[in-house]
């Protein structure tokens, strides 16, 4: 990644900013879902914050929102064509892929992940087989 530099260093910003985006808006995903779509559905674990989870939730949420804007600007002053932040042309693509591969694809056949364990605490742990 370091070389990206030798030869673009918008193209090395670009690379760090979608690299500190993208984890935090796949980790933010299931959060904005939790806060919103599945509130009522939504089945705590053993470990939850209680009455605080909610409002956790959306500090969370704006936490990533906010990192998000942040290492979407430009890193120079004024805005030209070395200096530009090609980090959002490069999410908002990856996001444009990813929406239409599920709308027209993936949707018709992805079920969720398949369930490999019953519950009854039967199965070996990870790396044992009998």
């Amino acid at each position: 990644m370091a070389l990206t530099s030798l030869g673009s260093l918008v193209a090395f910003q670009a690379m760090l900013s979608v690299a500190t985006i993208g984890p935090y808006i796949d980790y933010g995903l299931p959060i904005v879902f939790r806060v919103t779509t599945a509130r009522r559905s939504f089945v705590p674990g053993p470990f939850n914050l209680g009455r605080y989870g909610l409002l956790v939730g959306w500090v969370a949420v704006a936490w990533v929102a906010t990192v998000t804007v942040l290492f979407s600007l430009p890193v120079a002053h004024p805005v030209a064509e070395d200096t530009f932040n090609y980090a959002p042309v490069i999410v908002g693509g990856v996001l444009l892929l990813s929406v239409g591969s599920w709308v027209l694809h993936a949707r018709f056949w992805f079920r969720g992940p398949i369930t490999n364990v019953d519950g009854s605490g039967e199965n070996p742990p990870l790396g044992f087989h009998s």
